[in-house]
């Protein structure tokens, strides 16, 4: 299976808004092969998974002398919200309490994602989007919604390395620090799904109902 990641990213940085980056990451599986009376046709690909984030560039934006607050409410009321949960009562750095370098270069946001329930393991996908999306300066969230049934289930989030912050509705993952499945597969792991266009179809149509509230996107 292949991650393909899609950004938006402005060739300058003039205004608050050029420091959000829009991510869209497909998780890709191979088709199975299929002859059909006419001609051979080799494998497809099919969209099996899909996660959408926002990238916040904290150091490129502190760099240029823009200010993370403003950033953060230009962007959007989430981002405020990251903003106001992360940082301390006299803003004047991170919460003690989170334990958080001083050191870092992005802020990644994940609103959304959703994976095919036939895909069998779904936790190195998760990984590897989430891999693909941040480096090892990068500070991860999300929100933490009870829903029923859950997108994942919470022994998979703290594999993953994700702690919700105290007082807040929000997970983080500090990818300055080790977790349970980087740790055991530290290369990924290999999921065999063979997948077929009604697949795609499930999933696009589901992400579509997902993503209704967010006419941004």
């Amino acid at each position: 299976m292949q991650i393909n990641v899609n950004c938006r990213i402005p060739v300058a940085r003039e205004s608050e808004s050029d420091f959000v980056v829009p991510i869209l990451v497909d998780i890709v599986a191979p088709g199975k092969f299929s002859i059909d009376s006419a001609h051979d046709d080799l494998d497809s690909e099919y969209i099996v998974g899909r996660v959408w984030a926002e990238r916040l560039d904290w150091f490129l934006a502190e760099t240029l002398g823009f200010s993370p607050v403003h950033l953060c409410d230009a962007a959007s009321s989430t981002w405020l919200q990251v903003y106001e949960t992360l940082m301390s009562k006299k803003r004047n750095g991170f919460r003690k309490d989170l334990h958080l370098e001083d050191m870092v270069d992005d802020l990644v946001f994940v609103h959304e994602f959703l994976i095919h329930p036939e895909v069998p393991d779904r936790l190195p996908l998760l990984d590897a989007a989430l891999r693909s999306i941040s480096s090892n300066q990068s500070l991860v969230l999300m929100y933490h919604e009870p829903t029923e049934p859950p997108p994942v289930d919470d022994w998979e989030l703290r594999d993953l390395g994700f702690k919700k912050i105290a007082r807040s509705s929000l997970l983080l993952r500090d990818n300055q620090y080790r977790y349970p499945f980087g740790d055991a597969h530290p290369g990924g792991r290999a999921v065999e799904f063979a997948a077929n266009a009604e697949h795609e179809e499930w999933l696009l149509d589901h992400w579509n109902s997902l993503i209704a509230d967010h006419p941004s996107l």
